[in-house]
């Protein structure tokens, strides 16, 4: 392992993560100019524009991979394949983002952390919502996982290297939302690395896109409860902002994510997935 650290092109490392964030502000810029600015008081299409709008990261992301011949390896991992890209391990993905979320959620809902009111339930809305929160989600998965990871295994890095380094990335994402945290940090890094797992041993982007996806609307519009420290106006339920408590299931600024559980959770996830996969490929650090 450390004479491959000592061989790896750390310039190139550094290009790519540096051009890869280029990407991302060409994204943010194109979302900022194109896409409509909405009032907190329409909760409904406030919170639908604070998701759909990534779909600009999106867009970046494909332009780069068709207008340079050199990225455009990057699309075996993106579209439908027979390897991994399939519809039911999509929905496997939503299935345990869902699973995941709402023990998490339960725990602390049980523990007395949060108090839950229903508010409404409309259809249609859900459904739209259900898609504007998979491009969000999906559009991080397709940069971190599918821009990041897979130029970083281009340039023959090991893939315990490349899981690291795009998780780092990943994490460092979220650095400027409210509540962050140093165990909130930890819990996103683990977090992406438990993606990038799903994604090496079932060549799989499109389940990490479920699992993410299921997790942040089961938790933001099916719960009402912060996504990483953003909360936003609509939601099937709600929570009772007098009635929340910091615990080992909960954090006030930042939701289930950040705490002792949910950072638990995802490293259980990570050991589960790791010792039941690896020998199905060869080991991450080779």
């Amino acid at each position: 392992m450390k004479k491959h650290l000592r061989n790896i092109n750390w310039f190139n490392i550094v290009e790519i993560f540096v051009s890869s964030f280029l990407v991302l502000v060409v994204g943010d810029l194109l979302g900022l100019v194109t896409l409509p600015e909405i009032s907190k008081e329409y909760s409904y299409w406030y919170t639908f524009m604070s998701y759909f709008s990534v779909i600009s990261t999106w867009i970046a992301v494909l332009a780069v991979i068709y207008y340079f011949p050199s990225h455009r390896f990057i699309k075996s991992s993106i579209w439908k394949n027979k390897q991994g890209n399939t519809v039911s391990f999509l929905l496997w993905g939503l299935l345990v983002g869902f699973l995941l979320n709402l023990f998490s959620a339960l725990l602390a809902f049980l523990h007395g952390d949060i108090h839950l009111t229903f508010e409404k339930f409309e259809l249609l809305p859900l459904l739209g919502l259900l898609l504007a929160v998979f491009i969000q989600s999906s559009a991080e998965e397709v940069f971190c996982r599918g821009l990041i990871y897979q130029r970083l295994l281009k340039a023959n890095v090991s893939p315990l290297v490349a899981i690291v380094l795009n998780s780092l990335f990943f994490a460092a994402l979220h650095l400027l939302n409210d509540g962050i945290s140093p165990l909130a940090f930890y819990d996103l890094l683990v977090t992406g690395i438990f993606f990038s797992l799903i994604v090496y041993y079932f060549d799989s982007l499109w389940m990490a896109m479920g699992i993410h996806a299921s997790w942040n609307f089961t938790q933001s519009i099916l719960l009402g409860l912060p996504n990483s420290g953003q909360s936003f106006p609509y939601s099937v339920f709600q929570l009772d902002p007098s009635k929340v408590h910091d615990s080992l299931a909960y954090n006030v600024a930042f939701g289930l994510e950040g705490t002792i559980l949910s950072s638990l959770v995802m490293t259980i996830c990570c050991l589960a997935i790791y010792i039941w996969k690896k020998d199905d490929k060869a080991p991450l650090w080779y």
